[in-house]
């Protein structure tokens, strides 16, 4: 008796009952009636059931070994590791923090690193630091700083003398690069990984699981210094709120770490002149689906223009980069990249945002090589159009999905720098609108184009909605 042919990519209920069917015959004459109430088809039907659910898992298990198809981000973590790509926990959102004096003092004013300050919102308060000292000169009222968004926290731990300690932080929304450790009142330093760290480097690594639990990571006595067995280990670090911590100008209003001179507490105001930005929640699996390989192209340095923005985007609080220039105009120099840089959560990136990543890129790029970095300009599109909508809709409930409609169409994420408005695409999402029969533009009538460097936004919106004959 010759076996039957079973297709065994064919692993989904229907194609397993249908090959196990047509092999019954082939084992025995006696199994005729292939009714849904026999009990033989009911076994065959249930062992169906349970084949499609383990041919299920056994795929998902083995689409999780590869970057494009992993779905759990533990995996997708683990898989990142094995090319040094590191996905981003939360970022802290920047900004400029102006502290100013009633009048003039008759000696500098030191505002030391750290100092916090509150902006008081409805839903929740929102805190940053200053990133570094700042001083108000004799005889000036102001002075401007940077500041980080998030809470300083620090826990205290003790070393255990073994090889690759490993200490578990408590909190759970840890900013992206704010981890500093201190033992025996010397600053360690955080690395991505020990290969090139010596015997006596102060070094450590953190890491950042699925369930955005960090872990901190010594070395081993061979690459990187062990802490020695029962000395002090401070860790501090800022607990962010992410994406939620990008607050319009003017909010901050509150000092909460007094500053004082000769002893003596200092009465100060504090606004924020610009906008914070470029906080944003952890890194998505589909952005490090893509960033990952693009920085394993570039070797993490920046030769090529692609290279360049390939590692400005990866950069954490950056959204979007592009390269302004093609090195073919007579009025700058060959050797000069001049990069547009949005942060995340849109607006101009903040002073201390254009630093750090300046000096990142620097450190990667070829000597002979200078980079300039410009803000984004946001060109605003003006919508005016008259729609008509069907018989029995509501018309103002017609014009606040026209309205939403348009905003979902120009958010942030979904513009990028130089990329066209079509006409026939606004036409198409307000005729997609529930309630919308057709419409009639005014303005725009044509495709507007967006140049290099600019960022296409919804501008004065203005939409007449009527009654279709």
């Amino acid at each position: 008796m010759g076996r039957a042919s079973i297709a065994y990519t064919n692993k989904d209920y229907d194609s397993l009952r249908r090959e196990l069917l047509a092999r019954v015959p082939q084992l025995t004459d006696r199994w005729t009636d292939f009714n849904a109430s026999d009990l033989g088809v009911v076994l065959l039907e249930l062992f169906c059931g349970v084949g499609d659910m383990l041919a299920y898992y056994l795929d998902a298990q083995a689409a999780e070994a590869f970057l494009p198809t992993a779905r759990q981000r533990q995996n997708v973590i683990n898989l990142c590791k094995l090319i040094s790509y590191r996905l981003d926990s939360p970022v802290a959102a920047t900004t400029d923090l102006r502290f100013s004096l009633a009048a003039p003092l008759d000696a500098d004013l030191v505002i030391p690193e750290g100092t916090a300050c509150r902006a008081r919102l409805e839903d929740e308060d929102v805190e940053f630091e200053t990133t570094k000292d700042a001083t108000i000169p004799t005889g000036r009222m102001a002075v401007e700083v940077g500041a980080r968004q998030g809470i300083r926290k620090t826990e205290t731990f003790s070393g255990t003398g073994e090889p690759g300690q490993t200490i578990n932080l408590t909190g759970t929304a840890v900013a992206q690069g704010s981890i500093r450790i201190r033992i025996q009142d010397q600053e360690w330093i955080e690395v991505l990984h020990f290969q090139e760290s010596e015997v006596e480097s102060p070094h450590f690594q953190s890491d950042t699981d699925a369930l955005d639990k960090t872990s901190i990571v010594f070395g081993d006595g061979v690459r990187g210094v062990v802490p020695t067995a029962g000395v002090e280990i401070e860790v501090a670090y800022l607990e962010t709120l992410g994406a939620s911590g990008n607050i319009g100008s003017n909010l901050v209003s509150e000092l909460l770490t007094p500053v004082y001179l000769d002893s003596q507490q200092v009465a100060l105001t504090v606004d924020n002149p610009v906008p914070a930005t470029g906080g944003t929640d952890r890194e998505s699996l589909e952005h490090a689906r893509k960033q990952a390989p693009a920085e394993v192209r570039s070797l993490w340095k920046a030769v090529t223009k692609e290279d360049y923005q390939s590692l400005a985007e990866g950069y954490p609080g950056v959204a979007k980069a592009q390269i302004l220039d093609v090195n073919d105009c007579g009025n700058i120099r060959y050797y000069q990249v001049n990069l547009a840089v949005a942060p995340d959560g849109g607006g101009p990136p903040s002073p201390l945002l254009k630093e750090d990543l300046a000096q990142y890129l620097e450190s990667r790029k070829v000597i002979t090589v200078e980079i300039n970095l410009f803000e984004p300009v946001y060109r605003p599109v003006v919508i005016d159009a008259e729609i008509f909508a069907y018989a029995g809709e509501d018309l103002d409930l017609v014009h606040s999905r026209v309205e939403q409609a348009l905003e979902d169409f120009f958010a942030f994420d979904r513009m990028n720098f130089g990329v066209p408005v079509h006409f026939s695409d606004l036409v198409s999402t307000i005729d997609g609108v529930r309630g919308v029969s057709h419409v009639k533009m005014f303005t725009p009538q044509q495709d507007i184009e967006i140049r290099a460097g600019e960022i296409a936004v919804l501008g004065i919106l203005n939409i007449d909605v009527r009654r279709a004959v």
